[in-house]
């Protein structure tokens, strides 16, 4: 917080009052003393003369420190006015350093997306294969990553793995106030909304979702080799058969 600024109006604002308090005090003597003198009374003259002089001094002292009080106040408005130009010239530097800091930060920011997209891209390619290239007779398995399924099903468009993940992944505001959210990251579980913390890495358990679908693959596959390979040996010849 900026210091306040000395004002010099003020106390020359209350020496002026004083000296016309003054003033007005005299000026209300003078009545009395010009009737004296008019009347003739002894000494009058020269106590108004001095009156006079006191009252010339006076209204001269006022004039004075109006016009002191007048440049006083320009002095103070000028002072108001440049703290006030230096207190801008001092935001706008933070302003556009600010800005310059957020135009990194979202030049970044697109550049995570665009590699985003395409190792998405990659992903769903070879999602798409996969499905494509199942072995014969067997079946994807229905799986559910993480506690309680928190990152969805395994095996298709990973969304809420996605979004959860960037839930977690927000860092706190500076000050601690808050969390700063992309603008479509969010928690699939309300009970992880105030602790993302609990989250677990969602790469630990997409990859542990996807060795459990090779394995369950790995099994159908076996299980029907086996089959074949007990049909083949107990297949009678035809030879015999006739």
């Amino acid at each position: 917080m900026s210091e306040p600024i000395p004002q010099r109006a003020p106390p020359i604002a209350e020496k002026l009052e004083a000296a016309r308090s003054v003033l007005a005090a005299l000026e209300g003597e003078l009545a009395q003393h010009v009737l004296d003198a008019a009347e003739g009374s002894p000494g009058s003259a020269k106590r108004l003369a001095e009156l006079r002089s006191q009252l010339a001094t006076s209204e001269s002292a006022v004039a004075e420190l109006e016009k002191a009080l007048e440049l006083a106040r320009r002095i103070d408005r000028q002072a108001v006015a440049g703290a006030a130009t230096e207190m801008r010239a001092a935001q706008l530097i933070a302003f556009k350093a600010a800005m310059a800091t957020r135009d990194h930060a979202m030049s970044r920011t697109l550049e995570a997306a665009a590699a985003m997209a395409i190792a998405y891209g990659e992903y769903s390619e070879a999602t798409l294969t996969a499905s494509a290239a199942i072995p014969t007779g067997t079946v994807m398995p229905a799986m559910n990553m993480g506690p309680n399924g928190l990152f969805g099903a395994a095996f298709g468009q990973c969304e809420r793995l996605l979004l959860t993940e960037l839930f977690r992944l927000a860092p706190r505001r500076a000050d601690g106030s808050g969390t700063l959210l992309l603008p479509f990251a969010k928690p699939s579980a309300e009970a992880f909304r105030n602790h993302p913390e609990k989250i677990p890495a969602a790469v630990e358990e997409f990859m542990r979702a996807s060795d459990a679908i090779v394995r369950d693959i790995e099994r159908q596959v076996e299980k029907f080799d086996q089959a074949a390979m007990r049909a083949a040996l107990t297949e009678q010849p035809q030879e015999a058969l006739a």
